[in-house]
């Protein structure tokens, strides 16, 4: 096993036997699928527009998010460990390497390679983590990795027991201990847009050239091979990159074209082409590396959510596997602990549609007056008791219970078919004004204040006539405006019809 002093080179290894095919284990060297090879893929990342933004784009998305460690309590109950040693080796994996770089780099590599390395670095008091380049990395085994050869770049080879490497791969159908990027299965496509771009490299170097044919006519006299090189020379000199210029040729000679604009030769089609076949390799929806031909607002933010969900979803989920089975081994504490990417963050909506959702579930505020001053960055009011208390307004209270001065009676209730008339002229004009609203932004339309607002004073005189007092009708009147305007809102969100079968009761 292999004893490392520092963070810096790779130093006191222990002599490890190096596995070989006499040994009882084929050696395997990866950098061969097809013709391709590790620097092949590297190279199409560097040149090639399309590939480069897909793979930075799922490479920051997942650095973003954080990593966090649990312990499951129970079914319906876990825990966040911020002090667990995983959670601690992931936040500060050394002291040169943020936990964002750690993510970022681990990506870029997968996307390239498919394949992607830490190397675990044994200190006294804790465990590090440092990315080893996949290229310099040698797997030797059948089934399953018996050793990692590094081939550092001075060409020396340092034996790697696997329990000192965490080692990502993807499938490979060749070999069990190799893996198939998806750069190789487009790179025949690839290929074809390198030719496009150096086409279109040397279009515009030869854009100033008249690409054509010189034709003369046919009585014209013969030219000598002379007055042939004499002419030819002179036509280069004037017009070769002299951009702007003008040929005039000799009486009876004419000038047909004889290349394919960028237009003719579809250039543009074939670019975008080439960037939606990459976004469809690595299963990232369009719009989200810049294809908006079908965007709209209402689609793009379904596809927001589609990318957390179907396309960085599985890659989470195959990093936490990966990061439970190789690297949570190490950790003193491993009883009934898991890892979870924090997507569920990048999912919440505003923070408007956030607090409406709430408010329907809950029914009642949820925050107190520091917890909101909190949000704003502002100081906590330390000297008013009621500032760390939820404050329950009347809309959000029931006639009876929470509210100062009631007294437990239930106050009398006006007819039933005055409050189904009041009722439903409200939902007429709440109709009205929704009608013309796109499903998905109608709970966002959808003022709650200001219809518990009116629909409480319509309420009002109608509960005062029943017999109640001024207090009890306002406090009655505003529990079921409330109460029927939240059910409306419910309904919104759940993409239902608001107003149908619904029935009023006082």
């Amino acid at each position: 096993m292999p004893i490392v002093q520092s963070f810096g080179a790779l130093q006191a290894f222990k002599p490890t036997p190096a596995m070989t095919a006499s040994g009882g284990s084929a050696s395997y060297s990866y950098p061969s699928v097809g013709t391709a090879s590790y620097s092949t893929y590297a190279r199409i990342y560097a040149t090639q527009p399309a590939v480069r933004t897909v793979v930075d784009f799922l490479a920051r998305n997942i650095a973003h998010l954080g990593l966090h460690v649990y312990r499951r309590v129970s079914d319906t109950d876990r825990e966040r460990l911020v002090n667990h040693e995983l959670a601690q080796w992931i936040e500060h994996p050394n002291p040169a390497t943020t936990r964002y770089r750690l993510f970022e780099s681990l990506m870029i590599d997968l996307g390239i390679f498919y394949t992607a390395y830490w190397l675990k670095v044994r200190m006294p008091t804790r465990l590090g983590l440092v990315r080893v380049p996949p290229d310099e990395i040698t797997v030797l085994g059948d089934l399953l990795p018996d050793m990692y050869l590094w081939t550092r770049p001075d060409g020396q080879e340092i034996p790697i027991d696997p329990r000192d490497i965490v080692a990502v791969r993807g499938h490979g159908p060749f070999n069990p201990v190799e893996s198939l990027p998806p750069i190789e299965t487009l790179r025949r496509m690839i290929i074809e847009a390198e030719t496009s771009l150096e086409y279109r490299a040397a279009y515009w170097n030869n854009a100033a050239r008249f690409e054509g044919v010189v034709e003369r006519p046919l009585a014209a006299p013969k030219w000598t091979p002379e007055q042939k090189q004499s002419w030819r020379e002179q036509w280069q000199s004037r017009f070769s990159r002299q951009p702007g210029q003008t040929a005039v040729l000799e009486d009876g000679m004419t000038f047909k074209p004889a290349s394919w604009s960028a237009a003719d030769s579809e250039y543009m089609p074939s670019r975008k082409l080439t960037r939606e076949e990459v976004a469809a390799a690595y299963h990232v929806p369009l719009p989200m590396v810049g294809i908006l031909d079908h965007a709209t607002f209402s689609n793009i933010r379904e596809q927001h959510k589609n990318l957390y969900q179907d396309c960085l979803g599985p890659w989470c989920e195959w990093l936490q596997g990966e990061i439970e089975l190789q690297l949570l081994p190490e950790a003193d504490d491993q009883a009934a602990i898991y890892t979870e990417f924090n997507i569920a963050e990048k999912l919440k909506g505003s923070f408007e549609e956030q607090s409406q959702s709430l408010q329907v579930a809950c029914g009642r505020p949820i925050m107190t007056g520091n917890e909101g001053r909190a949000r704003l960055n502002l100081p906590a009011i330390k000297d008013d008791p009621t500032m760390d208390e939820v404050v329950f307004s009347l809309n959000t209270a029931s006639p009876t219970v929470g509210t100062p001065g009631a007294t437990g009676a239930t106050p009398p209730a006006p007819a039933q078919a005055a409050v189904a008339s009041v009722v439903e002229s409200v939902w007429t004009r709440q109709r009205a004004l929704l009608e013309k609203v796109p499903p998905d932004q109608k709970p966002a339309r959808f003022d709650l204040m200001r219809w518990d607002r009116e629909l409480a004073s319509d309420l009002e005189p109608h509960y005062r006539r029943a017999g109640c007092s001024d207090e009890e009708a306002a406090r009655a009147a505003t529990a079921l405006a409330s109460s029927i305007n939240t059910e409306t809102l419910r309904r919104l969100v759940m993409g239902e019809d608001a107003f149908r079968n619904r029935e009023v009761e006082a």
